[in-house]
């Protein structure tokens, strides 16, 4: 067995023995003279378990204690934020871009719209704890929502429909794939390009008519969450 996995054994067994979930690990430097091996190996260790979920790197923190994955429950009803204040996790969200266009076949098709319709895009970068970990592209019926992009400047993008418009929505499906990250996808979630992303495409439609009015299609890093598919949109 290589010198890191006998570190990471060595620190899985610590973390499953009494580590508590938001608690950080020593330092890279700490762990290498602690181990008495160079930091590159220390890294390698700490790599594999980020990879099982045990671990999260934070950014200018260091790598914090996180038992598992953060298990994501894709619900008819839920938004990312109260998801994970059910958690007990901080969540922010910044508004990148806005654009207007119409969609085209291959899109109107994915939408469920005809072609030409016009939309308006919301491109989100999604934090926890001030950590980037997924970002998403909603597409939004215009002549539902108009000026929109006008309104909404972070947060939850249907908090701030519903606040505005009147307009309750629900998930009517959603696809779950995975890919790796292009070199933007990488900078703005400060992972490797190496990490596959968590892609999920969903379509969301009005809670009373059922008309459609939404498709998004987040990527989330592989390395914090889990997606837990409930049937029939069931909450329980």
């Amino acid at each position: 067995m290589a010198v890191y996995q006998d570190v990471a054994k060595v620190l899985e067994a610590e973390i499953r023995g009494g580590l508590a979930r938001g608690q950080y690990l020593p330092s890279e430097a700490e762990l290498a003279q602690r181990f008495a091996i160079n930091r590159h190996t220390v890294r390698r260790a700490i790599d594999e378990l980020v990879l099982a979920g045990l671990l999260l790197r934070q950014h200018g923190k260091g790598t914090m204690v996180v038992d598992s994955r953060i298990e994501y429950s894709l619900r008819s009803r839920a938004r990312f934020s109260e998801t994970l204040e059910e958690l007990g996790l901080r969540s922010t969200c910044r508004l990148l871009a806005t654009h207007r266009l119409v969609a085209d076949a291959t899109l109107a098709a994915r939408i469920g719209v005809a072609a030409g319709t016009p939309l308006i895009g919301l491109d989100t970068l999604r934090c926890i704890e001030d950590d980037p970990v997924s970002c998403i592209s909603h597409y939004l019926v215009a002549a539902l929502v108009p000026g929109i992009d006008e309104h909404f400047a972070g947060g939850s993008v249907h908090a701030c429909i519903e606040k505005h418009f009147g307009l309750r929505i629900r998930r009517k499906q959603s696809l779950v794939g995975a890919t790796l990250p292009g070199r933007n996808e990488a900078s703005l979630l400060r992972c490797s390009r190496h990490l596959p992303l968590i892609v999920v495409r969903s379509n969301n439609v009005l809670e009373d008519s059922g008309e459609v009015i939404e498709y998004s299609v987040s990527r989330s890093r592989s390395d914090v969450f889990e997606m837990k598919i409930i049937p029939d949109g069931r909450d329980g």
